[in-house]
């Protein structure tokens, strides 16, 4: 009678080395991507900056009524980590579209002030009360827009308590967009399940349900000029 032994053992080692291959490959892809996300060259891959020939039809006024006039104070952040690429036309035009969307619940917007600001720290994203409190022109009584470079991976983010909102450069919609996503959030407006909403995430809708408009309207009264 035949001694396989050998033979099986060979087969065995041989099925370990095949089974253990695609953990390998597992682990390597993990490497690469979480290496590819620090370098933030995923920027370039997944997230774009958003053209200034870029615009939309927007929709019409959902109802007469008067004019709510909103205060906001808008920042372009510079600075490493948070610092901003973007030009005099680029922040026209996030402004301008972002709050025309508004124009549905015949919400307007003011500037009352635009400046640039100086940080070299993380206290932005992971403190943002005591950042704000270092910052001169904020105004709790007014939106408070600022412009940053990135938002570690993701496109915006409100903090609505403090009347403040962020929007990154590079995004993976139209910024200004994403811009009227975190007014609305400051105005009381959640998420939306309706992806032609302007309230819905991850999406480039614009519009506004009647229902979110009269809620926005109602906020928007509390910083109403």
């Amino acid at each position: 009678m035949t001694d396989h032994t050998e033979e099986i053992e060979e087969i065995q080692e041989e099925g370990g080395i095949l089974k253990s291959y695609p953990t390998k490959l597992l682990f390597a892809t993990l490497l690469i991507v979480s290496l590819i996300y620090l370098s933030g060259i995923r920027d370039y891959f997944f997230y774009q900056r958003t053209p200034t020939s870029v615009n939309i039809e927007f929709p019409d006024a959902l109802f007469e009524a008067e004019e709510i006039v909103v205060p906001v104070t808008v920042f372009v952040l510079k600075g490493e980590p948070f610092h901003s690429k973007r030009n005099r036309e680029e922040v026209e035009h996030i402004l301008e579209n972002g709050f025309r969307i508004f124009e549905q619940a015949n919400i307007s917007f003011e500037i009352v002030d635009n400046s640039s600001i100086y940080i070299e720290n993380d206290s932005f994203l992971y403190d943002h009360r005591s950042f704000l409190s270092e910052v001169k022109s904020y105004d709790s009584s007014r939106i408070n827009i600022f412009l940053v470079g990135n938002l570690r991976g993701i496109n915006g983010i409100a903090f609505p308590g403090l009347s403040s909102l962020a929007v990154a450069d590079y995004v993976t919609s139209h910024d200004y967009r994403v811009l009227a996503h975190e007014i609305g959030h400051l105005l009381g407006l959640g998420h939306s399940s309706d992806p032609h909403s302007v309230m819905y995430q991850g999406s480039y809708g614009v519009r506004l349900s009647t229902e979110k408009a009269l809620r926005a309207r109602e906020r928007a009264k509390e910083y109403e000029i």
